[in-house]
């Protein structure tokens, strides 16, 4: 069965001025790729390598120096914008999108009442939100404080499942997350991606994480793409120095 594109990066740059006069620096430079319709895309590099950049392009929360995103015709999106219902980013430090002052139950129903939804049916749904992400009713009621870092970002996740976005923007969500809790939050995603049929951008420096987990994955470096196909193909036959290089720190194949 073919697969159809939910968006399209066109040779996608985003340029800066440097503190030095006159020099350039190039976070993103002429990145090109396809994310499908219901697949887990891995961005893959080091801090500095353009991924958070190229994401924030995507979310359209930076607008490119050059080249287009685009999504499937069929969305029937105009090329420059990008409704928030179609896309939700997940940060890798939950409490910075979190009021530590509001309740779970109004965390997680932010988005819906924005859109005018009546608060008790907005709570109802809060509680339908928290089950997706293997979360009792009774977190509704608790503050950030006392949740866990894992149960914050399922919080994070419930948040932006309220807005049933087409593509969830997961940048380093898993990075203060200790292995265990780590591993249930990949299984978390996947089981999301699953029942939601959406798709997911995944953003890491950890290229261990993205085996089984990942449908395609792209291997950033200095706002280049270095190398990109299907994930099980990149882990075991890598084409770039640079991939080797993070296989090998990542101890694959040992």
């Amino acid at each position: 069965m073919q697969v159809s594109a939910l968006l399209r990066v066109e040779k996608v740059s985003k340029h800066f001025t440097g503190s030095q006069k006159g020099k350039t620096i190039k976070a993103v430079d002429e990145v090109s790729l396809t994310l499908q319709q219901n697949e887990i895309f891995a961005l893959i590099g080091e801090s500095g390598s353009g991924k958070s950049t190229l994401a924030e392009l995507i979310a359209h929360l930076q607008q490119p120096t050059s080249g287009l995103i685009t999504w499937a015709e069929d969305l029937q999106v105009p090329k420059k914008e990008t409704p928030t219902s179609l896309i939700q980013l997940i940060f890798q430090n939950p409490d910075r999108s979190m009021n530590p002052y509001w309740r779970v139950k109004d965390i997680i129903t932010e988005p819906l009442r924005l859109s005018g939804y009546p608060k008790k049916k907005a709570y109802v749904h809060a509680e339908e939100l928290l089950t997706k992400v293997k979360l009792s009713a009774e977190f509704l009621e608790r503050y950030p404080s006392e949740c866990s870092g894992g149960q914050k970002q399922r919080i994070a996740v419930a948040r932006a499942l309220s807005m049933s976005p087409l593509l969830l923007v997961a940048d380093e969500i898993t990075s203060a997350l200790d292995p265990t809790i780590e591993d249930e939050m990949l299984q978390l995603l996947l089981s999301i991606k699953r029942s939601e049929g959406m798709s997911i951008l995944y953003i890491t420096h950890r290229l261990e994480t993205i085996s089984g987990f990942a449908d395609h994955v792209a291997v950033m470096k200095n706002g280049v793409i270095q190398e990109m196909g299907d994930t099980r193909t990149v882990l075991t036959e890598p084409k770039s120095d640079y991939t080797k290089a993070l296989l090998k720190a990542a101890s694959f194949g040992s």
